[in-house]
């Protein structure tokens, strides 16, 4: 057993009991093994399942009864955008339609934040986003797209918005090569964003609006080419 409130024990018990719920050998209302079954069947000590249990309540996975156990919660009831992130992470692998809806999402936060910065960005915010717009010439990394739609997101202030960023982008951190390919024309430019951060800087709500549709659209065109119907991805994304 290794000793007592090691981080990592309460890692491997929140992992192994989140892809239980996720994946339906936990269902909703199921009680979860007591502490110390858990503790036993693990191989670990009472903290570590403690902590883990916690971790789950506050992500929305389980509600935690005094001296009942824990109870598991419908997820899409319970939880927050931070589910994106855990069922990317999810050992079970992706579903291409958690994909498509973290991928229309982002296209819903982009385009309403672009509209909105074009209307209440300060001066100095809209000069921020034209020289991030000019930076994706500089980066193939995908930097300088982060850093695009972060500048887009803090001058529309919406904490709202900002929080919901935060969310995807844990997410796209958790699947690097599905994101690679499902982003790969945002990040070269290809439906180049100058335009985008000109019509913020002009005030132009309407036509902010309708360029980063347009960006924000790619991703999801790619997402639709490489499934079959939602129920696959092709082999340059499957088991990332």
């Amino acid at each position: 057993m290794r000793k007592r409130g090691d981080r990592g024990e309460s890692d491997e018990v929140f992992v192994e009991l989140r892809d239980a719920v996720l994946t339906g050998r936990f269902a909703a209302g199921d009680a979860l093994p007591s502490e110390g079954e858990l503790a036993v069947s693990l191989g670990i000590n009472r903290d570590a399942v403690r902590e883990a249990l916690q971790r789950l309540e506050a992500a929305g996975f389980v509600r935690v009864v005094h001296g009942g156990g824990a109870v598991v919660l419908d997820v899409r009831s319970s939880a927050g955008l931070d589910l994106l992130a855990h069922l990317a992470r999810s050992g079970e692998g992706l579903d291409p339609m958690i994909l498509r809806d973290g991928l229309e999402m982002r296209r819903c936060i982009g385009v309403e934040a672009a509209r909105v910065a074009a209307t209440r960005a300060s001066d100095a915010a809209r000069v921020r986003i034209m020289a991030a717009a000019g930076a994706y010439d500089l980066d193939d990394h995908g930097d300088a797209d982060r850093h695009f739609w972060l500048e887009v997101v803090e001058a529309s202030g919406n904490l709202a918005f900002r929080l919901a960023l935060n969310s995807l982008v844990m997410a796209i951190n958790s699947c690097p090569e599905v994101m690679d390919a499902l982003l790969a024309g945002d990040r070269s430019d290809l439906v180049a964003h100058a335009p985008l951060a000109a019509a913020i800087a002009a005030r132009d709500a309407d036509l902010a609006a309708r360029l980063a549709d347009a960006i924000l659209t790619q991703a999801v065109d790619v997402w639709a080419s490489l499934t079959d119907s939602g129920r696959t991805l092709d082999p340059v994304t499957r088991g990332a």
